[in-house]
């Protein structure tokens, strides 16, 4: 997973709470609330919140004040300052077909609310033309605690540089922040807390341009609270299907977790029903890569206190089997295959990411089963080394001569994470010596000093200057791949689970804005066993993971569904580039400018994407 190479990371002693425990460290204190969306406010956080209410009776309203923008701000599940957009009577949005198109209400009152709920009308537009209000999803913010720890890695960002305290509320104890969406029919609320209902209009490619009308019915205790009239602005531009996105998103999903945490054994029948769920999340954002591993623990770890042990909670295996016989190697490509066909089948990739010939923060290493014996050996080995060469120099023309058979050769990337320029040279150089096949088939995500390695090179945010549009530019022409990620650092922009919800808006953007192909994100499911009581193993809270695991598949959170949004935007801005010649106009400049000009969420105008989003529309449609 993307790290700063140049870092050191380090265990700080009693930091992580053990996997095994209920419990969640928030300094100094602990809990064993099994549900934070059901937790009690006490009495000074009740006064509190009455006062920001200005009503102990029921109220319903519009995050930022505006529906359209809505979507792009977390709602405190205590709000402590006076709630905004308690005023706003008609809801506005502004759409364009075959996108999605998010927003929020929420509500909050001095008694419990049961059976919460919205209803949507269905949408009446030019000649009669319907929007069907089923086709709206309706999900609900679900808070999870915050773990305050200070990370394991002294380089990630801390809450107090990423959170401007409007995310997170509650007594430390815990405090909480909205972020997961759970899909069920209504949820009770508890007296004093506010609970966002999450709106995702779904626009279908066939609807005809011009405004619909309907309504958005608030229910509870069996009656509605409040009714919104609604208007839908249906632009005539459309974005394409996800497999045809030109944005090049490479995130990097792991199998086992899903295993794990829905409590199926790893690869049955059962877990392999479970990836294919995940894998068709994944290809709904327009997913490029298919990631797999080549070895057991590519992300195996040397930390400071002298421990090796993988830095997710549940290592990574190998699809890959690995035998030696005493003469030689010999591989299974077996669970690597039906990998790969059941996330095709799903609609990833095409392309495939193999890790990888080096180890991530470690000592190079075997793992193999010796077939004398039975048993599976880890075996230490040297860069270069003749046991390295005898081990690599085998697979790499074994993998090239399957890959060959599969017509998956020209598709498939030798994958690497955050290795020094140095030691990618020995690998270049060799890979050139013994499969000559994979030369322009690097995949690199780390320092632009492996640019002239990387064919698909990902460049971390402290390099990304470095990475001129000119230079990006001379990479396209040679057909090169040039994205970049963030990871537990920079504090903004950035996906952590408290994070401003527009900066993952804002990342598509800033690659439109810099010219790059898309954008690169560890990780998409690297769960500790249970992310709703204990949601950090080691770095900043969510940067091990976009989505959670929900009840039969994947339960999608705020950042998941912003960084969609922000890409449905960049499509956008590459038709107006394609119709404009290629070039920027000084219209889509400005549009761009408007929309990175601010990379803090927290001091950030959430109507700078709109703003933004509207002068490409018109760009498109004038």
């Amino acid at each position: 997973m993307p790290r700063t190479s140049s870092a050191v990371a380090g265990f700080v002693a009693g930091v992580v709470v053990a996997a095994s425990t209920t419990a969640i460290a928030v300094t100094g204190t602990t809990t064993t609330d099994t549900d934070v969306n059901s937790k009690a406010t006490t009495a000074w956080l009740t006064v509190k919140v009455a006062d920001a209410m200005g009503t102990r009776g029921t109220i319903t309203w519009v995050p930022t004040g505006s529906f359209a923008g809505s979507a792009e701000e977390r709602v405190p599940r205590y709000p402590m300052t006076t709630i905004q957009g308690k005023d706003t009577k008609e809801l506005k949005l502004s759409a364009v077909r075959n996108e999605q198109v998010s927003a929020q209400l929420a509500i909050a009152s001095g008694q419990n609310l049961d059976d919460v709920k919205a209803v949507v009308g269905d949408l009446t537009g030019p000649g009669g033309a319907k929007l069907s209000g089923a086709d709206t999803q309706v999900r609900f913010v679900k808070y999870v605690p915050v773990q305050r720890s200070k990370s394991e890695v002294d380089w990630s960002a801390t809450i107090d540089q990423v959170s401007s305290g409007k995310e997170v509320s509650g007594d430390r104890n815990p405090d909480v922040v909205g972020d997961a969406l759970e899909e069920r029919s209504s949820v009770d609320v508890p007296a004093y807390a506010a609970q966002p209902l999450w709106f995702t209009f779904h626009i279908p490619k066939t609807a005809k341009p011009g405004t619909y009308t309907g309504t958005v019915k608030v229910n509870a205790d069996g009656r509605t609270q409040t009714t919104y009239p609604l208007t839908i602005a249906v632009a005539d531009a459309s974005v394409p299907a996800p497999k045809d996105y030109k944005f090049f998103l490479d995130v990097w999903a792991q199998p086992e977790t899903i295993a794990k945490n829905h409590g199926v054994k790893l690869w049955s029948d059962e877990h392999w029903k479970l990836i294919e769920k995940y894998n068709r999340d994944l290809a709904s954002r327009g997913q490029k890569v298919i990631n797999t591993t080549i070895v057991d623990n590519p992300w195996h770890h040397q930390w400071s206190l002298g421990t090796r042990e993988s830095q997710t909670a549940t290592p990574y295996t190998s699809m890959v089997g690995w035998a030696w016989n005493g003469k030689t190697f010999s591989f299974d490509f077996s669970r690597w295959d039906k990998y790969v066909e059941t996330a095709r089948r799903a609609g990833l990739g095409p392309d495939i990411g193999a890790f990888s010939m080096l180890a991530f923060q470690d000592q190079e290493h075997l793992t193999y089963t010796d077939t004398s014996t039975g048993k599976t050996v880890y075996q230490n080995v040297d860069l270069g080394g003749d046991r390295w060469r005898q081990a690599w120099g085998t697979f790499l023309p074994a993998f090239e001569k399957h890959l060959k058979a599969k017509g998956w050769l020209n598709n498939t990337w030798l994958s690497f994470d955050e290795r020094p320029i140095d030691t990618m040279t020995v690998v270049k150089n060799f890979v050139h010596e013994v499969a000559p096949a994979f030369d322009d088939r690097i995949s690199v995500a780390g320092s632009i000093n492996t640019e002239g390695v990387a064919a698909n090179l990902s460049v971390d945010w402290g390099g990304i200057d470095a990475m001129t549009k000119e230079k990006v530019a001379e990479r396209r022409k040679a057909g090169k791949i040039t994205t970049f990620y963030v990871y537990g650092s920079p504090a903004h922009p950035n996906t952590l689970s408290y994070s401003p919800a527009v900066e993952s808006r804002m990342l598509p953007w800033i690659s439109a804005q810099r010219d790059l192909d898309g954008f690169l994100r560890w990780s998409y499911n690297s769960w500790t066993s249970d992310p709703f009581k204990q949601p950090v193993h080691i770095f900043t809270q969510g940067d091990e993971y976009l989505v959670y695991p929900g009840k039969d598949g994947p339960m999608s959170s705020i950042r998941w569904e912003q960084l969609k949004e922000g890409i449905e935007d960049y499509e956008l801005i590459a038709q107006l580039r394609k119709k404009d010649g290629g070039a920027d106009s000084d219209a889509l400049t400005e549009a761009l400018t408007t929309a990175t000009r601010n990379l803090d969420g927290r001091t950030k105008d959430v109507g700078d994407i709109e703003t933004a989003r509207a002068a490409v529309v018109k760009g498109l449609t004038s």
